[in-house]
Formats: C-alpha cells, sequence, structure tokens
C-alpha cells in the first residue's frame, strides 16, 4: 500500500530504485512557470508601463498643442472683433496678434520669474493681474467709445 497508484506522493521504483514523487515532473512544471513569471514581471510588465506612459504622454502633447492653438486663435479673432484696435474687424489684424502677444508674452514673464524652487508663484500672479489690468482697460476703452 506504499506505492499506492491514486496517491499523488506515491514514489516509483524500478528493481528497488526510488527515484522520488511521482509527482515531480509537475512541481518542475510549476517551479519554470514561477522563474518565467519573474522574469515577465522584471522586464515584460515594466516596459509596457513604460510605453504605455510615452503613448499616453504623446498624446497628451498632441491634444494640449491643439487645445492651445485653437485658444490662441479664437483670442486674437474676438480680439480683431470686438476690442477697439484697428478700424474695423480685419483691418488691423496686426494688432489683435500684438495684444494677445503681449497679454500671453507678460503670462510667459511671470511664470518664468515664478520658476525658482521655494515653490512661490507670486511673479506668475502678478503677472496675471497686470494682463487682467490691461485687458479691464482695453475694455474699459471700449466701452466709453461705444457710448460716446
Amino acid at each position: 500500500m506504499a506505492d499506492d497508484p491514486g496517491s499523488s506522493r506515491a514514489t516509483s521504483t524500478k528493481k528497488g530504485i526510488s527515484i522520488g514523487p511521482d509527482d515531480w515532473p509537475e512541481q518542475a512544471a510549476d517551479k519554470v512557470v514561477d522563474i518565467v513569471d519573474k522574469v515577465k514581471g522584471y522586464t515584460t510588465d515594466n516596459a509596457l508601463l513604460v510605453i504605455r506612459g510615452v503613448v499616453y504622454g504623446l498624446v497628451a502633447l498632441v491634444l494640449g498643442t491643439i487645445a492651445l492653438i485653437l485658444t490662441v486663435a479664437i483670442m486674437v479673432r474676438l480680439a480683431d472683433a470686438y476690442l477697439p484696435i484697428g478700424s474695423g474687424v480685419g483691418d488691423a489684424t496686426w494688432s489683435a496678434h500684438l495684444f494677445i502677444g503681449s497679454l500671453l508674452t507678460i503670462l510667459g514673464l511671470g511664470a518664468w520669474g515664478s520658476r525658482s524652487g521655494e515653490g512661490s508663484p507670486r511673479k506668475l500672479l502678478l503677472a496675471g493681474a497686470i494682463d487682467l489690468v490691461i485687458i479691464t482697460s482695453v475694455v474699459v476703452v471700449a466701452v466709453v467709445n461705444a457710448f460716446v
């Protein structure tokens, strides 16, 4: 009864020599699968994570660029159509470009000034306040010119 064929712990004997339990091929296969899974975890899984991050980053970069271009184009068109810079719609588009460009330059300089390691956004907030004052003054001039 020591070598019960239904038992998974039965040992094989050939002419009195024991070669171990009968489930050694299953144990060896499990060990190989475990090693392959470990190697896959160190290589393929990490590579897939990095590649996925690169792809998502590129998609975000392209979409962000498109959104930025559309936003600037809309701002220039609105400035050209509604602000008192030029003699009419489409006549002084250069001044709308100059106006929007100056606003973005002021914000860019504020962001550049606040890039220091301490993380203080004071210069960026100051640039935003300057932009707000400029926009408000141009709108006030437009309203005054509309009623005069």
